[in-house]
């Protein structure tokens, strides 16, 4: 075969075949006597129809069997001469059977894995901060212990910040109702609670402007909507919510006593235990928080060396199946269908970024998972495959069935080897360990 690999951008290559006549020939005839060796005609014996009544009759059939033949061994020879990492064949085109010679020609056009050299990916420099418990640390979680058994109890007094507010509210934009595209909790509310804080987390003002209210208050509050507000048809406008106060509940946290250990730990909880294992929880969310961050510095420092193209047809799945998760997360938080549509440009964009970095990450991880020979036990992958059957509440031997045949095997092992290949550059970093980092608390400040 005459075969020329023409290679272009993201990872694509076109194969120009040209398959002699002989063996166009040669495989066309190995395919009809494989037909007359099969059909039964009538008036002729099993495997004895001539050839060329065969050839005759079953004319589209050879064709197709043969030019599927021959692209297949085009794309062999293609790719082992070439050295080529397929990843999948995008078309065949151009298919052509030549008058002058006799011979056949087609163009395979292909997605590639990626070709780049890796960077030295061991010894890794990363910095990671020492794990310490303090007591001010348990503190912090036994005061989040007791806040989540936390009770709201009617109190007779102007509302303040710490309070719960229970309000029903109507909106409106200059005297007239919101129009139909607003958020359905803009338009109207009945008896939502709302707990004042220093900052507003459902619109500016908001909070500040109910403080002082008692029960039974009507209050007028004008809310100036920024120009960059989610909700587009209220950019820049002013919102009058007119609210009625229905009560004031005070945020009653119980005391650390005796008898609040023993109601959410058991008779046999004391405090030294409890303690004890609040300490414990505090290390191992440490320890995970300082594994995560070590991945990350891995990664980025990998990310800065080495740099090349990816094809694009894996990074439109990638993007595509984050597309879909933001869509179903934003879902479930009740924004709409239409304000999603409203949204797409900025998720697509989102999502795209986030494949892009997923993908290349991908590669790098397989690159050093096939030079260090990494392996994944296959106990590993049948606790995995066990794991999602259960999950998915599927009997675990029709499960395996149906991932036999739709590649989940295969995908789960992958995954896999990519963790294999992390646990590894991980094992491999260098940790320089610095003073302890205070954690993070949205609630508290420490």
């Amino acid at each position: 075969m005459n075969i020329n690999v023409e290679h272009q951008p993201n990872c694509r290559a076109v194969a120009h075949v040209r398959v002699p006549a002989d063996q166009v020939g040669k495989e066309r005839d190995a395919i009809i006597t494989y037909f007359a060796s099969m059909v039964r005609l009538p008036g002729y014996r099993p495997g004895k129809t001539p050839k060329t009544i065969v050839a005759k009759r079953y004319e589209n059939e050879v064709k197709d069997e043969l030019e599927k033949k021959l692209i297949s061994e085009g794309l062999r020879q293609a790719v082992k001469s070439e050295g080529l990492e397929l990843l999948n064949v995008l078309a065949v085109n151009d298919k052509m059977y030549h008058d002058t010679d006799k011979s056949f020609s087609f163009t395979i056009e292909m997605s590639l894995a990626p070709k780049f050299e890796l960077p030295e990916y061991t010894g890794i420099p990363v910095k990671l901060p020492r794990i310490e418990v303090t007591d001010a640390d348990v503190d912090h979680d036994l005061l989040h212990l007791r806040e989540n058994q936390a009770t709201y109890e009617d109190v007779d007094r102007d509302a303040a910040i710490g309070d719960v507010v229970v309000l029903s509210t109507t909106g409106s934009v200059d005297g007239q109702p919101l129009d139909e595209d607003a958020p359905a909790h803009l338009k109207e509310m009945k008896e939502n609670w709302f707990l004042l804080a220093e900052e507003d987390d459902f619109l500016p003002g908001f909070y500040a402007g109910l403080v002082g209210i008692k029960k039974d208050d009507e209050r007028s509050l004008n809310l100036a909507i920024a120009d960059d507000f989610k909700y587009e048809t209220l950019r820049g406008k002013t919102l009058t919510l007119a609210a009625k106060c229905l009560g004031v509940k005070n945020k009653a946290v119980p005391e650390l006593t005796e008898e609040f250990i023993k109601k959410i730990g058991g008779d046999e909880m004391t405090m030294e235990t409890l303690r004890d294992e609040v300490r414990d929880a505090i290390r191992r969310r440490k320890e995970q928080a300082r594994d995560a961050a070590k991945a990350n510095q891995v990664i980025a420092h990998l990310f800065e060396k080495v740099e090349f193209d990816l094809p694009q047809e894996v990074v439109n799945r990638e993007a595509q199946r984050r597309t879909n998760e933001i869509a179903m997360r934003a879902m479930q938080q009740g924004i709409s269908e239409d304000e999603l549509v409203k949204q797409q440009d900025e998720i697509l964009n989102s999502a795209t970024n986030q494949a892009r970095n997923n993908v290349k990450v991908s590669f790098i991880l397989e690159q050093i998972a096939k030079k260090e020979a990494l392996e994944v036990p296959g106990q590993k992958v049948a606790m995995a495959l066990a794991q999602i059957a259960e999950r998915q509440k599927m009997p675990a031997k029709k499960f395996m069935a149906e991932a036999q045949k739709n590649g989940l095997i295969d995908n789960v092992r992958g995954d896999l080897l990519l963790q294999e290949a992390m646990e590894f550059l991980k094992d491999k970093a260098v940790v320089e360990e610095t003073d302890p980092e205070p954690e993070h608390c949205d609630v508290h400040s420490k």
